[in-house]
C-alpha cells in the first residue's frame, strides 16, 4: 500500500475490480488488505475499530463501505447510511481510536463515487510502532490488552507466531538504532558529544545540560545526520524553518476531510466519447485505459478536450503505474499512429458483400437497430470501412447509432463482437479528432537542408 498515494487510481481499481459478466459487483476477495462493508453506523464502531487496529498491525488496509458481502455486489450507500458516512466526524473517530489503541493509529478517509453510487473508504495505514494494542473494552468486540491482526480476510487476536515475528523485527529495529547511535557518538567523541530528548527538549552532555521550549519541539527540523558543524570545538544546532516566540506560537490541528474522487470505467470512457461530453479532466480518462483489458478505447477525443501533443500523452503514460498490457498498447498506438480503419476487401465474396450493404445503410443513415450477432459484427466492420470525410459528414448519427448498440450489446457480447464495438468506436475517434501524421522529410530534402 502506498502510504503517499493512499488512493491512487491502481488502488481504487484493484478495489473496484469489476466482473466482465456481471457489471454490478466485484470480483475483488476480502483478503489480508480489504474488506467490504454492506452499510456504515456508528453503532458498528467497535467492529471497525478492531479492523483498524488488525490492519495497523500488518501492511494497513481498507474498509470501504456500500459492497455487499456475499456475493460482493455493488449497492453504494444511500439514505442514512450515506448521512452517517459524510457526516463522519474524523476528529471524534481520531479521538475514539486513541481512547482504545495505542499506539496511535493513522488513517484517511474517502468518498467515492462509480455508476452514479456513493462508496466510503477508510484507509489504515501500517503502524510505524507495532504492535497496536488495546487499552480500553468496547462491548463484545474490543477487549483490553489484546492485540488483533489480519489473517487472509478476518481480523482476530494475534497468534503466537506473528507476535513473536513482531517481536523480532522490533528487537532488531532497536538494535540498528543503537548501533547508529554509538558509532555517531564514537565519531563525535565522547566528550562532545549530548543527548537530545524529544519529548522533554532536555539537551545534556559531559558540559552540562540546556532545556528547548516544548512549544518549539513541533517546528525543529534538524539538518542531516554527519552535517552538523562546529565552531571553535563548539557543536552548533542548526534549526531550518522560521520560528516564532513562545507567545506567538498557535498549535494548529490538521483535520481530515473527506476527498471525493469519481471513478471512470470503459462505459464512461465510451459513452462521454459518442456524446460529446465535456469532462473535468480528461487526463484521468486516458489514464484510465492503462488499467483496462484492452487498449482499443477512444483517447483523442480526450487528448483534444486536455489540450496537450502526442509527446507529452506519451510522457504522461509513462508515469502511470499500471500492471496492465493495455498501457504498453496504447502508447504504441500513440506512437506508430495506427488506425482502426480497414481497407475494402478485394475478394467478392458473401461476406466482403453483407459488409458494402452496411456501407451504403451507414451513409443513408438506415441501419436496422434491432441487428445482433453476425450481422451486427458486420455492420460494426463496415463502420471501420468508411472513410474519415464519410464519418465527418454522418457522425451525429453514427455516434448515436454506435451508442445504442454500445448499451444494449456490449455487457453481453461475445469476444469478436466486443472488440469490433471497441475498434469501431475507435476509428470514428480517430477520423474526428486525431492529428494528421507529420510527413517525414525525403532524404534528398534533409541533405539539401544540410548543405
Amino acid at each position: 500500500m502506498d502510504d503517499k498515494k493512499p488512493f491512487s487510481r491502481e488502488t481504487l481499481n484493484e478495489i473496484f475490480k469489476i466482473s466482465p459478466h456481471k457489471p454490478d459487483r466485484v470480483i475483488s476477495r476480502e483478503c489480508g488488505w480489504l474488506e467490504f462493508k454492506e452499510s456504515f453506523g456508528w453503532n458498528s464502531l467497535p467492529k471497525y475499530m478492531k479492523t483498524f487496529a488488525a490492519f495497523a498491525n500488518v501492511k494497513g488496509g481498507y474498509i470501504v463501505f456500500g459492497i455487499a458481502n456475499s456475493p460482493h455486489i455493488l449497492k453504494g450507500l444511500k439514505g442514512n447510511n450515506l448521512l452517517s458516512f459524510e457526516e463522519l466526524q474524523p476528529e471524534r473517530l481520531s479521538q475514539t481510536l486513541n481512547d482504545h489503541f495505542s499506539p496511535e493509529i493513522e488513517w484517511d478517509i474517502q468518498q467515492h463515487e462509480l455508476d452514479e453510487n456513493i462508496y466510503g473508504i477508510l484507509c489504515i495505514h501500517e503502524s510505524k510502532h507495532k504492535p497496536v494494542i488495546c487499552c480500553q473494552d468496547s462491548g463484545k468486540d474490543l477487549k483490553e490488552g489484546d492485540i488483533y491482526y489480519r489473517y487472509r480476510g478476518r481480523s482476530e487476536r494475534i497468534k503466537y507466531p506473528e507476535l513473536r515475528s513482531i517481536l523480532e523485527i522490533n528487537r532488531n529495529h532497536e538494535q540498528q538504532v543503537w548501533m547508529r547511535h554509538v558509532a555517531n557518538i564514537a565519531r563525535i567523541g565522547v566528550r562532545d558529544a549530548g543527548v537530545f530528548d524529544l519529548k522533554t527538549g532536555q539537551v545534556t552532555g559531559s558540559g552540562g545540560a540546556f532545556l528547548i521550549d516544548e512549544s518549539l519541539l513541533s517546528q525543529l527540523s534538524f539538518i542531516k545526520e554527519g552535517e552538523f558543524t562546529e565552531v571553535k570545538g563548539k557543536p552548533a544546532l542548526k534549526l531550518i524553518g522560521s520560528l516564532k516566540s513562545v507567545d506567538g506560537i498557535n498549535s494548529s490541528v490538521i483535520k481530515k476531510q473527506i476527498v471525493k474522487t469519481k471513478g471512470i470505467r470503459i462505459s464512461d470512457i465510451v459513452l462521454c466519447f459518442l456524446n460529446q461530453e465535456d469532462v473535468l479532466e480528461p487526463q484521468e480518462y486516458i489514464k484510465q485505459i492503462c488499467f483496462e483489458t484492452s487498449a482499443n478505447l477512444p483517447f483523442y477525443y480526450y487528448v483534444h478536450k486536455a489540450g496537450i501533443s502526442h509527446d507529452a500523452t506519451v510522457e504522461m503514460l509513462n508515469a502511470v503505474v499500471s500492471r496492465s498490457n493495455a498501457k504498453t498498447k496504447l502508447i504504441k498506438r500513440i506512437v506508430e499512429q495506427t488506425t482502426q480503419r480497414l481497407k475494402p476487401a478485394s475478394d467478392d465474396n458473401i461476406k466482403s458483400k453483407e459488409k458494402l450493404e452496411y456501407v451504403r445503410q451507414l451513409i443513408d443513415n438506415s441501419v436496422d437497430l434491432s441487428i445482433s450477432g453476425k450481422n451486427l459484427e458486420y455492420c460494426l466492420q463496415a463502420v471501420r470501412l468508411l472513410s474519415a470525410d464519410d464519418i465527418l459528414k454522418h457522425s451525429p448519427y453514427l455516434c448515436e447509432l454506435l451508442k445504442t448498440c454500445f448499451n444494449k450489446h456490449y455487457a453481453s457480447a461475445k469476444g469478436p463482437v466486443a472488440d469490433n464495438m471497441r475498434r469501431a468506436i475507435c476509428w470514428i475517434d480517430e477520423a474526428l479528432f486525431k492529428e494528421p501524421k507529420k510527413p517525414t522529410p525525403s532524404k534528398h530534402k534533409l541533405l539539401r537542408r544540410r548543405a
